[in-house]
């Protein structure tokens, strides 16, 4: 009987462990995508100058730290503003605000949105592998949001420009198929988020309707409606414009233009004195190049591509382009800035800029090299397993060219922590001072702050 008993207990053991083990598979796998997220974190954030990660940008301050203050951080989440909603943004604002002292809120607000981009990376190489087989693919879609060109000049670091990398996200999360239900929750929330960030995600309900009705999706593409419906709501209650838009102010072939000294030419030369030097010196040569090897890639998809590499090619660009052209038409009035075609040589060397503008477009446009490399593997050109990683190494040399960015539109401050000092100066000087406004970046954008926050620092 003691050997029976002996041997029903080992059995029940071995069963509790073979129980246990897929828990805690589970939670190394956690563990391991939460410390590639805070990698990845810092991988962004050193991307910024010190002077950059420690300033705060625009609507950051005047806009989601001002409401924070008004009317509470959390509630602040659901408040419109310029004819939508800003879900993530507004949440990091919360977040930063509400951690940390006010001084901090530099610091907190650009690493907490390099924390965002770096989840997105993340979450990019999960939900590609519907598309990609091979996690050497998926690798190369993943370092694309951290590691886009033109991300440290003006988007990376700052709340207010998340919205491009959730536009980036949402057709990774449309693509996607749950198999259970909480990852099928996890996908709708984070739709949510996305499409309750920014309104142009509007622009996927096509490819909406083909998970849903194709492939029987719905998690995502329920969440993208929904988004979609608070984001109309928002705009009725607080439009954007007086008068609707002129879509038709601006020209053409400035959008073509910017479209291809942008978003491609930013990814071969960032520095904007440059670009417009090579312009001002060898006219479109300038960006031959790049766009040599966009429509190269393109074309070699199209022509050697099954019909699923030639539809993720054509998609992507057609992305991209549709970024772009709504980014510049949707913001009237046309700025001198983007008369490309009739920039003189020295509006070339003292006008031109590259814009945010070129974020997401330039990531939609990078899906080409992964993409590229799958149609290769599919004709034998890339065959062996461990020669599919020769791939995201080069990508990855190629990027980080671009990894250090000295010259981002906050270069110069004002730093958020000295002139908090200043303003807690002014306050404990003037007892009867009520509040002090506070400069932040760009030039012009001021913050009040009440001088109860400041007394006594």
């Amino acid at each position: 009987m003691k050997k029976t008993a002996i041997a029903q207990l080992s059995r029940g053991e071995s069963m509790e462990n073979e129980a246990s083990f897929p828990a805690r598979r589970r939670g190394v796998s956690a563990a391991g995508w939460l410390l590639a997220v805070v990698g990845l974190s810092f991988l962004a954030w050193f991307r910024l100058p010190e002077v950059t990660r420690g300033t705060v940008w625009a609507e950051d301050a005047v806009v989601f730290l001002a409401d924070a203050m008004s009317s509470g951080p959390w509630q602040s989440i659901v408040t419109p503003y310029a004819g939508y909603l800003h879900t993530v943004p507004r949440l990091v604002a919360a977040i930063a605000y509400s951690v940390g002292p006010i001084e901090a809120y530099a610091t907190m607000m650009s690493f907490t949105s390099c924390m965002v981009v770096a989840a997105v990376s993340v979450g990019s190489y999960v939900l590609s592998g519907q598309l990609f087989q091979h996690r050497s693919y998926r690798l190369m879609v993943a370092m694309i949001p951290v590691l886009v060109p033109v991300g440290p000049l003006e988007v990376l670091g700052n709340a207010a420009n998340l919205h491009w990398y959730m536009l980036w996200f949402c057709p990774w999360l449309l693509i996607y198929r749950p198999r259970t239900w909480y990852s099928g929750l996890a996908v709708f929330a984070a739709m949510l988020a996305a499409a309750t960030t920014e309104i142009l995600v509007a622009f996927f309900l096509p490819l909406a309707i083909w998970s849903a009705f194709r492939k029987r999706n719905y998690w995502a593409p329920a969440a993208l409606v929904l988004g979609s419906g608070l984001q109309l709501v928002a705009t009725i209650v607080a439009p954007r414009y007086s008068a609707a838009p002129q879509v038709d102010a601006a020209e053409p072939l400035s959008i073509l233009y910017g479209f291809l000294l942008q978003a491609v030419g930013s990814m071969w030369v960032t520095d904007a004195h440059t670009m417009a030097l090579n312009v001002a010196t060898f006219g479109g040569y300038a960006v031959a190049v790049p766009c040599a090897v966009i429509v190269g890639l393109l074309a070699y998809i199209l022509v050697f591509g099954h019909p699923r590499w030639r539809a993720v090619a054509l998609y992507a660009f057609a992305a991209a382009a549709a970024c772009w052209t709504a980014a510049t038409v949707l913001n009237p009035p046309p700025s001198p800035e983007f008369d490309f075609p009739n920039f003189t040589r020295e509006e070339w060397l003292t006008v031109f800029t590259f814009f945010r503008y070129a974020a997401a477009p330039s990531m939609f446009l990078l899906v080409l090299i992964p993409a590229a490399c799958a149609v290769a593997e599919d004709r034998k050109l890339i065959a062996a397993s461990r020669s599919r990683y020769w791939a995201p190494a080069l990508m990855v040399v190629f990027l980080s060219i671009h990894f250090f960015q000295a010259t981002t539109t906050r270069q110069t401050g004002p730093e958020w922590a000295a002139a908090v000092q200043v303003a807690a100066t002014r306050c404990d000087a003037d007892s009867a001072l009520p509040e002090v406004s506070i400069p932040v970046t760009p030039e012009g954008w001021r913050v009040a702050v009440n001088c109860t926050m400041l007394r006594g620092r």
